[in-house]
């Protein structure tokens, strides 16, 4: 167990992360007036449950005095970082927006290195990202703030580069996440100051009062030896901390986690013209997967616990109410549109793990083929064997979805392994790809490997979820795991289940009527339905729905 040095509380709460502020929502806007702004607040792998489990007291607030999409869900698959944050800036499913998962097949050789080349999107760049984008040929919400506010700024920033990048490409003007851990650790030209590997802002369009001085205020530790107890056991082992990335750390002059996210969109917020911003905290996504999702799993559930959901969640909060103090104080609030999402949910899969369970693990139980930008995939998990063994596996990855890629991917190709994949250990719906379809291997009795909720949900939902991913592009056959059950690390996302496809979905002004809708609003429908609040013409076709929010003098 990992508990918080008093000397820490102290130094963290006298460097403003509001661990005791609330912010009062109250309206000033006229009753009429739409918004000129718009922020995204995207809190990755954040379940809906969190915000009264872990007292989330600011996201609360916004809650109840705005419209609570009660019955919001994600609405596609894959359920992935790297996908879903593109969705929600574009109204695109996963199937129109140019790739569909965390492995991409580039079937037009688009990317220039061949034709049906395996991609790693976890890994690719914003020009490549560009490049897909592009050629599906679809505004992205960018594009259409600076035609309706010429001269304004679309500002993205986070600690993930797959997630800023893939959202902010091709058009958002400021897009600010970390660097890749940097080794020079010299007084002269390195970081000696943060006592060992670091990492620094990095992007498109980084402003310098973010970067310099160097070694300032936004260089945060990354050394892997500073992992905070959790590279020593199971589970968090799998994917342990490096630094400061994803927790605040324990020195106030370079705060990491949401903390460095919450400080660098603060300071944009005060010194651009902008007029959409889109903040991505992971820090509950790290917790999520090194402990599983909800209470942690084989500790106790001790909120002073850097590492740990009890008070990653709270900091989190914490930091999106400094966000909200600042535009407050700056006159931005009551002209501002505030969406409150997540990119996924999360499922505890420990009980009913099935990767290899050693230290730093968790990259060869994701994926298992080569990828034009990543190597050493090389050691599929145990699980797998039987795809492998059929000899026609391209690419792998699995979490709480087994996704296969094969090099023959002919229709009896694909009806053939499907067999093979029902066969797999928790495997409880097995589909293949049928062009802009999946098809369901009903050879298995489904219900009986299900619960009863799980077959609810499956059943209401399953079809309309896997379609929403069906392209040339996209896995062959896919199998679905049972609730509990992963193939990765101890908490994990991917697919269509009720546990990753709820998430939170508030959306706030000013003078917005408070509302809690039973509408099944998604991720998709977030862009078509920003503009519509903000009266913005819609001018490409999108595969959300707009929700005609309400404005007015609150009762």
């Amino acid at each position: 167990m990992i508990d918080m040095n008093p000397r820490l509380i102290s130094s963290l709460t006298a460097c403003a992360l509001g661990l005791s502020s609330l912010v009062p929502f109250t309206a000033h806007a006229a009753p009429g007036q739409a918004p000129k702004r718009v922020l995204i607040a995207v809190f990755d792998q954040m379940r809906p449950e969190y915000v009264e489990q872990f007292g989330m007291e600011n996201l609360k607030r916004l809650r109840d005095s705005g419209v609570h999409f009660s019955q919001g869900y994600l609405g596609h698959t894959t359920s992935e970082t790297v996908v879903s944050h593109n969705v929600m800036v574009s109204g695109q499913f996963p199937k129109n927006m140019g790739w569909q998962d965390e492995a991409f097949r580039d079937t037009r050789n688009l990317l220039g290195k061949g034709k049906n080349v395996m991609w790693s999107t976890g890994g690719m760049t914003r020009d490549q990202f560009t490049t897909l984008i592009k050629d599906a040929n679809y505004p992205k919400l960018a594009d259409y703030l600076h035609k309706a506010q010429p001269g304004t700024k679309f500002i993205a920033v986070g600690q993930k580069d797959y997630a800023v990048e893939s959202l902010a490409a091709p058009s958002a003007d400021i897009a600010v996440r970390m660097s890749d851990r940097m080794k020079d650790v010299s007084k002269e030209t390195g970081c000696e100051n943060l006592k060992g590997q670091w990492r620094s802002p990095a992007g498109v369009g980084v402003p310098t009062y973010l970067t310099e001085p160097r070694c300032g205020r936004f260089y945060v530790n990354s050394d892997k030896g500073n992992d905070y107890g959790t590279k020593a056991g199971e589970p968090s082992w799998l994917y342990p901390l490096d630094g400061n990335r994803f927790v605040p750390g324990e020195d106030p002059e370079h705060l990491g986690g949401d903390a460095w996210v919450a400080d660098a969109a603060m300071l944009m917020a005060e010194k651009e013209k902008w007029s959409g911003m889109l903040v991505t905290f992971g820090g509950i996504d790290k917790a999520g997967h090194m402990w599983g999702p909800g209470q942690p799993t084989g500790q106790a559930a001790d909120p002073a616990a850097r590492t740990q959901l009890p008070f990653i969640a709270k900091h989190a909060d914490e930091q999106f109410g400094r966000l909200i103090e600042k535009l407050k104080a700056l006159g931005q609030l009551d002209e501002t549109l505030i969406v409150i999402t997540a990119d996924h949910g999360g499922v505890n899969g420990w009980h009913g793990f099935q990767g290899a369970n050693a230290a730093g693990a968790s990259d060869y139980n994701w994926y298992y083929g080569e990828a034009a930008n990543a190597t050493g995939l090389d050691k599929p998990v145990p699980a797998i064997k039987p795809l492998i063994d059929t000899g026609n596996v391209l690419f792998n990855y699995q979490s709480t979805t087994v996704n296969t890629w094969l090099k023959d991917n002919s229709p009896a190709k694909r009806k053939e392994m499907a067999l093979v994949m029902r066969t797999l250990p928790g495997v409880v719906a097995t589909y293949y790809r049928d062009g802009k379809r999946y098809v369901l291997d009903t050879a298995t009795e489904t219900s009986a490997k299900m619960t009863p909720a799980e077959y609810t949900w499956w059943k209401k939902h399953g079809q309309e979820l896997m379609d929403t991913m069906a392209a040339d592009s996209s896995a062959d056959v896919v199998g679905i795991l049972a609730s509990g059950t992963t193939y990765s690390v101890c908490g994990d996302h991917g697919g269509p289940k009720e546990q990753e496809q709820r998430i939170p979905m508030f959306v706030w002004a000013s003078n917005i009527k408070q509302e809690v809708s039973e509408h099944g609003f998604r991720s998709v429908d977030i862009l078509p339905t920003v503009l519509k609040a903000m009266n913005i013409k819609q001018t490409h076709k999108t595969d959300g729905k707009p929700y005609a929010l309400k404005f007015g003098k609150r009762s």
